[in-house]
């Protein structure tokens, strides 16, 4: 198994270096990433912002989203042990086979990133949302990972509580970093993500609404949020 996962692996990684002959996904609008690489060893940290503009024009769309947000999916895979790491049990428990898990703090009832417990609001610490034209912005910082360590993400921007095209995925971005045997991070793979990309965040998605109803209460300890009695499916999600 850990073969099989490792081989997968590696024709993610040959298909990102030669993107020219693999499929791009959807793309309803531009990205602009920005992050570097700091520390050493387990003190290493990538910190991204990780920004998409929805233009409805790009994708022959007259949608008129006032609202756009973005789910992370990661997988974290250790190329000495070969086997997928995790930050936190929740999940492992809601990962593919592949690894990929939607990326979420404990306690948070949603898988939208930065999705406040009353459903309706987000942090802007995490993920400022967009509209037609102005840019929903995703900040990360990964860190606290060993030697031997590839962190790979997908970034995915969706329609959120809009009166129309609702519930629909407008992009793809993926980006990585590695930290090498000595300790030392580097950038890896990082651009608009390319197909099967997108199977994988659906079975990711699958992955979570398996999970989230068997959860107990769900406290993300921000003041004035609800406690929430678990978390919560994500609806139908499908390409714009």
């Amino acid at each position: 198994m850990k073969v099989l996962t490792l081989l997968l692996l590696l024709i993610s990684i040959l298909c990102a270096c030669v993107l020219s002959a693999c499929k791009n996904t959807l793309e309803c609008g531009t990205w602009a990433f920005s992050g570097d690489v700091q520390g050493t060893g387990t003190g290493s940290a990538f910190p991204i912002s990780s920004a998409f503009t929805f233009n409805p024009a790009n994708c022959g769309s007259k949608c008129d989203i006032t609202t756009d947000c973005i789910i992370q999916m990661v997988a974290v895979y250790n190329s000495v042990d070969r086997d997928y790491q995790y930050p936190n049990s929740g999940q492992e428990e809601r990962a593919t086979p592949n690894g990929w898990s939607i990326d979420q703090l404990d306690g948070w009832a949603y898988g939208y990133y930065g999705l406040n417990n009353d459903g309706t609001t987000f942090d802007n610490v995490y993920n400022p949302t967009g509209s037609n034209g102005n840019p929903t912005t995703l900040y990360d910082e990964p860190s606290g990972w060993g030697n031997n360590t590839y962190f790979y993400s997908l970034d995915a921007a969706v329609s959120f509580d809009t009166k129309s095209c609702n519930n629909r995925i407008l992009g793809y971005y993926f980006w990585s970093w590695t930290i090498d045997n000595g300790g030392n991070p580097s950038k890896f793979i990082i651009g608009n993500a390319w197909k099967d990309l997108d199977t994988e965040f659906q079975s990711a998605v699958a992955g979570w609404n398996t999970w989230a109803p068997m959860q107990g209460s769900q406290n993300e300890q921000v003041p004035g949020q609800p406690i929430d009695p678990h978390a919560y499916p994500f609806p139908t999600l499908s390409d714009l």
